[in-house]
């Protein structure tokens, strides 16, 4: 069973972006931070969020629910890993509802979803600072 997530943008606005709890393990992986192990993995995580969420679109636009499917299953477990819970959620949400050919009301998660990255990926840019750009 699916946790309940936001169903808007405006009720996803309120939850972090980045869970602080997943950036500490993250952290506690490199204690010292000499060989920057948050830096290499929020930057991987930002190229293959920007490469996933424009195949998306590219599939959406194309009507292909399988692809749209793929980089919102190969999303959900890379964003909960660096802490996107929220994002994670609605990615989880459309591979489930395209899975199982619930296409007739999927607008809206697909809305929530292209909001959800580009939340995700101001979070992880200001995560790694200027230099990410």
């Amino acid at each position: 069973m699916l946790e309940a997530q936001p169903s808007s943008p405006t009720e996803s606005s309120s939850a972090p972006v980045l869970d602080e709890n997943s950036l500490d393990q993250l952290r506690q992986l490199d204690p010292s931070g000499g060989s920057s192990f948050l830096v290499r993995v929020l930057g991987t995580y930002d190229r293959s969020l920007e490469k996933h969420v424009a195949e998306a679109r590219q599939a959406l636009d194309a009507g292909q629910w399988d692809t749209v499917a793929r980089a919102a299953h190969t999303l959900k477990s890379a964003s909960a890993s660096v802490g996107a819970l929220v994002f994670s959620q609605v990615c989880a949400e459309i591979e489930h509802r395209i899975r199982r050919q619930e296409l007739a009301q999927i607008e809206p998660q697909v809305e929530l979803f292209f909001h959800e990255a580009a939340r995700v990926r101001d979070a992880v840019q200001s995560q790694l600072g200027p230099t990410a750009s």
